[in-house]
């Protein structure tokens, strides 16, 4: 690895060189390849607890991200923080330095409605927290790469940065397969009673009948309490087991970590092409195959959720329309089947202008019906008028977008925030006029029951193949 000194260097002394020239600092990054390895392990390894890190993985398999340490954060708040971190972001990608095929990165997210109530356990997680890790490791396809990432001022040491990142790099060969831990004990729970939560959800109908909206969503947390930490690795490793096509992120922010296997994308770009899906309308999934059809054919033919799911095409296809001069949206939805659920789904594509970018795309769709309601804005004041929580980034926007503005981000449900040996679980549902409070609160029961397995339960080791590969004793290709 030491052939990529130099390579560093350069990179470095040039950004140093056009810091001083422009009296701004430039931001430079260097990707070289590597051998492929084991991001569970990686995790587990440099999770400290203390310093900040990202994690995403594309249930489709098309890039998982490991962003270590902080150069830089874009931070933003209020209804504007999609287009300040746009801005930003496209201002400090304008001069970059670059060498190697992988483009700069950023990774993070955002909270759910910067107007809703706060709370001290989402303290470390603002409004918007868009964060260039000093050291990304990417893997596309069957290729893994290290990307060195910094924001160089002219005073900085070139050669100090380039010897802090190859030895970052070389600590990569030294990762040793991570030991599954047992399952912590549960010390006790807390959440709203059910009949509470219910009563919640008759006066949300009521709303509807007497004309408020359409549609709101209401989400419940529950705090669970074990008498050790959780290990997020571990845990991690167990998500994407139960489910091999979900989206998996963490995000470490100051002894917190935000973590979760989502079944939601909420839109990736790639050269202008939007990828996007409806997914609202839920039911369990049947304990033999016969049961399972039937089960999706009721769906299907079911006149409510077709109707919670039709309000969330029709603002996806909305929100969508000005920023894109094409779109394909199928006339009907399809059965997503998730381990415990099974959801009507529509999958939904678009070109997009040529001067829109992925957050104005983010910006649009989020909050979808699917999250919060429909018409958005009277939903959105029932959520905070009477959900009794704060969201925080549960149910927003947590991905990437790099310098080609290319990127993905998706919607961060069946998650849990941890710290320590505390979890704080979050679920949803959508209430509709004629929702049963009963069946909406078995709902969130099943959603909460996945993470509360993953947490709970060691399973056999099987890996997933060709997502994690055994880390080499030399980590550069």
């Amino acid at each position: 690895m030491n052939a990529g000194l130099p390579l560093l260097h350069d990179t470095f002394a040039r950004a140093a060189r056009r810091a001083a020239a422009t009296g701004t600092p430039t931001l430079a990054s260097v990707s070289v390849p590597l051998r492929p390895l084991d991001f569970f392990n990686l995790i587990a390894a440099w999770d400290d607890g203390v310093t900040p890190w990202c994690f995403h993985e594309a249930g489709d398999a098309s890039v998982t991200l490991y962003g270590w340490d902080c150069a830089v954060e874009l931070s933003a708040t209020g209804d504007t923080r999609f287009a300040q971190i746009d801005a930003r972001w496209r201002t400090l990608v304008s001069d970059a330095i670059t060498a190697g095929p992988q483009p700069p990165r950023l990774v993070g997210g955002f909270r759910f409605d910067s107007r809703g109530p706060r709370s001290a356990h989402w303290a470390s997680f603002p409004d918007a927290s868009m964060t260039l890790a000093k050291l990304l490791i990417v893997r596309e396809g069957d290729a893994h790469w290290a990307v060195c990432q910094q924001v160089v001022a002219a005073h900085d040491d070139p050669a100090a940065l380039a010897h802090a990142c190859l030895a970052r790099i070389e600590s990569l060969g030294a990762l040793a397969p991570a030991a599954e831990d047992d399952a912590p004990h549960l010390l006790h729970t807390q959440a709203l009673q059910a009949s509470e939560w219910q009563h919640e959800v008759r006066r949300a109908v009521d709303a509807i009948h007497d004309g408020a909206f359409g549609k709101v969503v209401l989400a419940r947390d529950v705090l669970e309490q074990y008498a050790r930490p959780v290990a997020i690795a571990p845990l991690l490793r167990r998500l994407r087991r139960r489910d091999a096509h979900a989206h998996l992120f963490a995000v470490r922010r100051d002894g917190a970590c935000f973590v979760g296997a989502t079944p939601e994308r909420l839109a990736r770009v790639a050269a202008g092409d939007v990828r996007t899906h409806a997914l609202a309308g839920t039911i369990r999934r049947g304990a033999t195959p016969d049961d399972d059809r039937a089960l999706g054919a009721a769906l299907m033919a079911s006149a409510k959720e077709r109707l919670e799911h039709a309000l969330v095409v029709d603002a996806i296809r909305a929100a969508l329309a000005p920023l894109s001069r094409a779109l394909d949206v199928p006339n009907q939805p399809s059965l997503h089947r998730l381990p415990k659920l099974q959801h009507l789904s529509t999958p939904i594509r678009a070109t997009l202008n040529a001067d829109a970018t992925l957050l104005q795309v983010v910006a649009a769709l989020h909050p979808t019906p699917a999250v919060a309601g429909h018409p958005r804005a009277p939903a959105l004041d029932h959520i905070r008028a009477y959900e009794g929580f704060d969201r925080g980034w549960y149910a927003a926007p947590i991905g990437w977008i790099d310098a080609h503005g290319n990127g993905d981000f998706i919607v961060a449900l069946r998650s849990a925030l941890i710290a320590g040996g505390a979890c704080r679980l979050f679920a949803g549902c959508g209430i509709v006029a004629d929702s049963e409070p009963i069946n909406e609160y078995q709902e969130t029961e099943l959603k909460l029951s996945g993470m509360q397995a993953a947490i709970r339960v060691r399973e056999a080791a099987t890996e997933r193949p060709g997502r994690t590969q055994a880390s080499a004793s030399s980590m550069v290709d």
